[in-house]
């Protein structure tokens, strides 16, 4: 979940593209902001923040998803028989995440990497692998 939220706050999502809408694009009547400049006055407010993790954001303009934290303490890791999906935990959660799309949560290419190679994600399911084979 870690690898997730600093995802997110990098503004990035599992494609590895910029989260969308960009704020400048979230515009009323069915957005957020009622226009550009006041989308633009927000991320540059957003990024006087102080956020959980050091990261680097290339576009400004794509939302992270963090104020105050509430959003990513209520994301979750849901397990099927062979996926992950990362999901809203609470109504909050998910209606942020139908307007992103579920589809752009989740690691993207990179961090998987990381998960894989820097955080023991490989040597787990060899592991899991191996006691499924012998036991």
């Amino acid at each position: 979940m870690e690898l997730q939220h600093r995802q997110l706050l990098e503004g990035k999502s599992s494609s590895g593209e910029d989260l969308r809408p960009f704020y400048s694009e979230d515009l009323k009547p069915s957005g957020h902001f009622w226009s550009v400049e006041t989308a633009g006055r927000y991320a540059a407010w957003k990024q006087s923040l102080s956020y959980p993790y050091e990261v680097t954001r290339q576009n400004p303009d794509a939302p992270n998803l963090f104020i105050n934290g509430k959003f990513f303490d209520e994301l979750e890791v849901r397990f099927g028989a062979d996926s992950m999906t990362i999901a809203g935990g609470t109504l909050y959660a998910a209606g942020i995440v139908a307007k992103y799309g579920l589809e752009n949560f989740g690691l993207s290419d990179e961090k998987w990497e990381v998960f894989m190679t820097e955080r023991g994600g490989l040597d787990a399911i060899v592991m899991e692998i191996q006691n499924l084979l012998f036991i």
